[in-house]
């Protein structure tokens, strides 16, 4: 087994694409490696070996195959790893390190894609099948040995007598059925270890397989590229027989082919020295096309009695489900089991759990190609009741929507109510099924929209939260294994769960990279980067869930004091205190207040007053003191409401405030202004210095050293040949700047004239469109007028000879007659009048309804407009910040050096200035003197 697993990963692997380009050499390879086995001294030795082969096999598959196939997938990160770790201390430029840092999110993904993907199992069935191959081969292969003993002299080599051979066979015979009974194990062993759906799969393959569409499944063009596209053409087979008759065929011929070469070297046989070669050439070769004729013709052939409809043929599409199965279940035809179970998937699909489970699971793929499935062709023909389609879904939805316990059926009496009917239910069943419109339309669809999405994107990292399952509950440390419960991995936010945090994370998902960015691995690849979770065991879930409906439903009682629980603190919106009231004993309401008082003493118990009735009494004086000194102050400070509704109030309680888009653009362009007049003032400051240590130094010639000291002077011209440096560095990083802002301004002007080209084109292309159709329903009103006219012309001539006949008989026209038809005549012209009215009113409806859609289109590529402009503005000072960023802390530490040097050089120039000064005001006083 070492040398198949060295030749797969090693050899076949680096050369060939896909898995099944070489999976039956492997095959043919395990094949030959098995046969080795046949050269052990004696039967028993050579069971033996059998028996640690397969030993060998089961560790291959458990535990080797799954490691190497994990260190193949994870060698390009320690590939980085490795260069990063031996490249040393070697400086990278900006480039270079933004490029190996997408190389190591690439590499990361695909390995994080990789070990999450279906590809692990398929590896694990596909090697299966390469050993299940060579194992039904191993007796064919056995009497092909003992077919051809004199010519390939393979068994006399392994001292293998000719009526020897015949055990091998055998033993490779019977040994099947026990080995894929082993493989069984081993298939549920590795469901257990590694967590693969090898079952679901297999099903789910079987059933893919009993639905293709093509007869011969490699036809397919069709292939699962979510799948790594070394596995896509084996996933394309499903591990049908298909796919076992490639292997078998592919494996038994390379095995024949080595053992003829064999046969060939040892028998010294030369073939182009054979006369007969091309001969049998010939024969044998159009005897194989004869072959190919002979099983193709064979492979459909139709056997009604035994319901074989050919070799591979595929199911009938015409007609429905019900139709095929209910044929099958004719009379005479079929076999009992298989009548038995189409009976039961007849009765499967026609159960509402079935099909509510079948949406429930295909909703996304549904969803996204509901579309496709009902085209506006398809929505614009009549329905079942003669409607449009459209209408009929409409209506149908609206029932299905509306169905619940309650709902009233044909038949019900009105005088018997139903006991689960209520005001908002009996509400509800009478709403209108008329179709939305206007803004309810744009709310349902906005609110459907994110239900979709939300839904969608909850599915795609529920994965992602599994895996960050912790061992231990996080509160109480219990474990399923010692404890015997049920961890559960919850969305939180600052250590607890929290219900909203996918929709916190959507929200700012949509806010980094918009509201139609759709991609499930940046979704993905955005959760795992700034997701929280954390760890609950179900105890801890229960004993939560039980103490806060304890909390929700404790009662004042002789359990336990009444007010210092029941009476909310002085924050709380619905608290409502009230000033003290004096009332007599003998007025009505003293009375009353003083029968309330001894019922609820006699039903609380104990003694009364109570030990600490004073304190709470003077605890409730000094809260409505506290009360209405916090009324004097809210006169003149804002009030709670107020802060709550202050943007940089939220802010500071770690709230998010929602902020309008002009708002955040006004914040964004006054932090890159202040940004902007910091940086200027950093640079002025710069500047100064340079200047002032320049004219400092200028005052400190070198013969003065005696006075300021030459260290003092060194320093100083240090500071002024690093801060020409810095400037040097500024201004090249800044014309690198300059021209990646030109790069991007350039860009954004192009993509600017380009979409503003294309808003002028599509509005031409409307308005050209939109007076086309206009034309059209003008030209189709001036036919229909046409017609209608000379509708009325022929009735007018029939009308007019019937009167004329009626005055020839009768002498004159009856008035009923003449009122009769000049009525019909009247309805014609008002037909046409109403036909012309309506149909320019559908044209204006219309319009009005194409032009709202285009606007709605035109806004969202403004918007996208501007939304690039926003990004090139951020991108903008996004570059010149990183300029200040690389040349800002050693300017820093530059002129804080820089001003200790000025303090200190100044001090002593003006000491120096000063002494000079009576130096040379002495020495005129001298010369004055003398």
């Amino acid at each position: 087994q070492s040398d198949v697993l060295f030749v797969e990963v090693f050899i076949m692997s680096v050369i060939c694409v896909d898995k099944i380009e070489y999976a039956p050499m492997s095959a043919a390879v395990a094949l030959v490696s098995n046969m080795t086995t046949m050269g052990a001294s004696s039967f028993s030795q050579f069971l033996l070996s059998f028996f640690a082969g397969l030993f060998l096999t089961c560790l291959e598959r458990l535990f080797v195959a799954p490691f190497i196939s994990e260190t193949m997938n994870l060698w390009p990160r320690w590939k980085l790893m490795l260069k990063r770790r031996f490249r040393g201390n070697k400086r990278m430029t900006r480039d270079e390190k933004a490029k190996e840092e997408l190389e190591w999110r690439r590499v990361n993904e695909e390995i994080e894609l990789l070990s999450e993907g279906i590809e692990p199992c398929l590896d694990s069935l596909a090697d299966y099948a390469i050993d299940s191959t060579g194992l039904v081969l191993a007796p064919v292969t056995y009497a092909c040995l003992q077919l051809f003993y004199d010519e390939n002299q393979i068994a006399s080599l392994y001292a293998i007598q000719t009526n020897q051979i015949f055990y091998y066979i055998i033993f490779a015979f019977l040994i099947i059925p026990f080995t894929f009974v082993c493989d069984t194990f081993l298939h549920n062993a590795n469901e257990l270890l590694h967590g693969w759906k090898i079952f679901d799969y297999l099903s789910y393959q079987r059933y893919r397989f009993s639905v293709r569409e093509y007869r011969w499944m490699l036809r397919n063009p069709v292939m699962d590229e979510s799948i790594s596209e070394e596995f896509q053409t084996v996933d394309l087979l499903c591990f049908s027989s298909q796919f076992y008759f490639l292997m078998g065929l592919l494996a038994f011929a390379m095995v024949l082919i080595c053992m003829s070469i064999e046969a060939i070297l040892r028998l010294n046989y030369n073939p182009l020295g054979d006369m007969a070669f091309l001969i049998l050439f010939v024969a044998v070769f159009l005897v194989g096309e004869i072959m190919v004729r002979v099983y193709e013709r064979m492979a459909d052939i139709k056997v009604k009695r035994l319901n074989w409809r050919g070799l591979w043929a595929t199911k009938q599409i015409e007609g429905t489900v019900d139709d095929d199965v209910a044929a099958k279940l004719a009379v005479g035809e079929g076999k009992q089991a298989d009548l038995e179970q189409e009976r039961l998937e007849l009765q499967a699909l026609n159960s509402e759990r079935f099909r509510h489970r079948f949406l429930e699971r295909n909703r996304p793929w549904i969803l996204q190609h509901l579309v496709e499935l009902l085209t506006p062709r398809s929505l614009d023909q009549p329905g079942p009741d003669g409607r449009p389609t459209v209408e009929y879904v409409r209506d149908i939805y609206a029932e299905l929507m509306s169905m619940g316990e309650g709902l009233r059926k044909p038949g019900d009496r009105e005088d018997i109510s139903s006991d689960e009917e209520d005001e908002l239910e009996a509400l509800r069943r009478h709403w209108s099924r008329a179709p939305l419109s206007g803004a309810p339309l744009a709310i349902a669809r906005m609110w459907l929209a994110r239900a979709r999405k939300r839904r969608a994107f909850s599915k795609m990292v529920r994965g992602i939260v599994d895996q960050n399952k912790r061992t231990a509950c996080e509160i109480c440390g219990r474990t399923p294994e010692k404890n015997n419960i049920k961890l559960t991995c919850h969305l939180a936010r600052r250590g607890e769960p929290d219900l909203t945090a996918i929709d916190r994370l959507i929200a700012e998902f949509e806010e980094l990279y918009g509201v139609n960015e759709l991609e499930p691995q940046l979704w993905k690849a955005y959760f795992r980067a700034h997701a929280e979770y954390c760890t609950r065991c179900s105890m801890c879930e229960d004993s939560m869930a039980q103490e806060r409906l304890l909390q929700a439903s404790k009662a004042p009682g002789p359990s336990r004091i009444t007010r210092p629980q029941d009476i909310s603190s002085d924050e709380e919106d619905d608290m409502v205190d009230f000033d003290p009231v004096v009332v007599t004993r003998t007025s009505p309401e003293g009375r009353m207040m003083s029968k309330w008082l001894v019922a609820a003493r006699k039903k609380l118990g104990g003694a009364f007053p109570r030990p600490d009735a004073r304190k709470q009494m003077e605890k409730y004086a000094q809260k409505l003191r506290e009360l209405k000194m916090k009324k004097a102050r809210g006169a003149v400070q804002p009030t709670a409401e107020e802060l709550a509704k202050d943007p940089i109030m939220k802010e500071l309680q770690g709230e998010t405030a929602n902020v309008t888009a002009a708002t955040k653009a006004l914040a964004l362009r006054w932090i890159r202004l202040a940004r902007d007049v910091m940086e200027s003032k950093f640079k002025y400051r710069s500047e100064t210095f340079r200047e002032d240590v320049d004219t400092l130094l200028g005052m400190m010639p070198e013969e003065d050293d005696w006075y300021f000291g030459a260290a003092l002077r060194l320093e100083g011209r240090d500071l002024l040949v690093k801060g020409a440096a810095l400037e040097d560095d500024r201004r090249t990083l800044e014309a690198e700047a300059a021209v990646k802002v030109h790069k991007i301004e350039r860009d954004l002007e192009g993509h600017l004239v380009d979409r503003q080209a294309e808003l002028e084109r599509e509005r031409k292309l409307f308005n050209t469109k939109l007076a086309q159709q206009n034309d059209k329903i003008l030209l189709d009103i001036e036919v229909r007028r046409g017609e209608l006219e000379k509708l009325k012309e022929l009735r007018k001539k029939e009308f007019m000879a019937e009167e004329r006949k009626a005055r020839e008989e009768m002498g004159a026209a009856p008035t009923e007659m003449i009122q009769s038809h000049r009525n019909q005549l009247l309805a014609i012209d008002q037909q046409m009048l109403d036909e012309q009215h309506n149909t320019e009113e559908y044209r204006r409806e219309e319009d009005a309804q194409a032009k709202i859609m285009f606007d709605r289109a035109e806004l969202i590529k403004l918007a996208e407009m501007e939304r690039r402009k926003a990004l090139a503005s951020e991108n903008i000072a996004r570059i010149r910040q990183e300029v200040t960023q690389k040349v800002k802390a050693a300017e820093a530490e530059w002129q804080s050096g820089t001003a200790k040097w000025l303090a200190v050089a100044r001090r002593k120039v003006q000491v120096k200035n000063k002494e000079d000064e009576e130096a040379r005001a002495g020495k005129r006083k001298r010369k004055g003197g003398k």
